[in-house]
């Protein structure tokens, strides 16, 4: 059987995911009961880590990609619904939710400001909106180690790869207060996430990046095999640091806000 979208995203990103999850959880500190929805909801990591936390609590996981939902489904809990819609145009009524909140979606978006827009309109008064996004620039080491080799070993297609992954909208914790105050969100705040990747060697940390990306994974398998055979070892040497291979930890964080919408 030949894997999906979500085994690769489970297999990349999935166990980074649902670690971030709980941290995220932490900060934006929602009521223990009422309803909640988790937008962009992917395999359900935020999801499933919020049924847990509070399990007196109607959760709903809406994401655009059934693929994803399906894989969800697979781990799904009592107070837990999935739906399949897009950010953009909730499908839901005003005022229909206590804490809207979102994980790893809003760098992905085309109009990140509707997304934001919609799930302030969804939230009743004084209620929650959150976020948080990978901190690609700065804190996604375990890409940045491929992507510095693949820079300087092939020149500008390399370094046009790097731009094109870390040249996101929000890339600071100012950028992410100003989308939220932009809003009309009350009460913003916002901090660093960080959580740690850990590798049992570096075959486990190549399948991740291979899937951490679709750019990174369409640019490696376009190389002529030699260079990409030079890419791979710069990046092996890169991880084992002058060291056997084996265990690695490897530091990410991430980037996240919080406000409350106005009575």
């Amino acid at each position: 059987m030949s894997a999906t979208i979500a085994d690769t995203y489970e297999i990349a990103m999935g166990r980074w995911s649902r670690r971030l999850s709980r941290s995220f959880l932490d900060f934006v500190a929602a009521p223990s009961c009422g309803s909640l929805v988790d937008v962009g909801c992917g395999t359900g990591s935020l999801t499933l880590a919020a049924a847990t936390r509070y399990p007196n609590a109607d959760i709903v996981g809406i994401d655009l990609m059934p693929d994803y939902l399906t894989q969800a489904l697979h781990n799904s809990a009592p107070n837990v619904r999935f739906e399949t819609g897009d950010a953009s145009t909730l499908p839901f009524a005003d005022d229909s939710f206590d804490t809207a909140f979102s994980q790893l979606l809003l760098n992905d978006l085309e109009g990140p400001a509707g997304a934001v827009g919609e799930m302030v309109r969804v939230t009743r008064a004084n209620g929650r909106i959150a976020a948080t996004v990978w901190d690609r620039v700065g804190g996604l080491t375990f890409i940045r180690l491929f992507l510095d080799a693949a820079a300087i070993l092939s020149g500008p297609e390399g370094e046009d790869l790097r731009t094109q992954v870390f040249d996101v909208p929000y890339q600071n914790e100012d950028a992410l207060f100003d989308l939220w105050s932009d809003a009309g969100l009350q009460e913003v705040d916002t901090t660093t996430i960080a959580v740690r990747m850990d590798f049992i060697d570096f075959d486990d940390y190549w399948q991740s990046l291979m899937g951490a990306h679709s750019l990174i994974l369409a640019f490696y398998a376009n190389q002529p095999a030699d260079l990409a055979h030079e890419i791979q070892q710069a990046t092996k040497r890169a991880y084992l640091g002058g060291k056997p291979d084996g265990r690695r930890s490897l530091v990410a964080s991430a980037l996240a806000v919080r406000g409350l919408v106005s009575a």
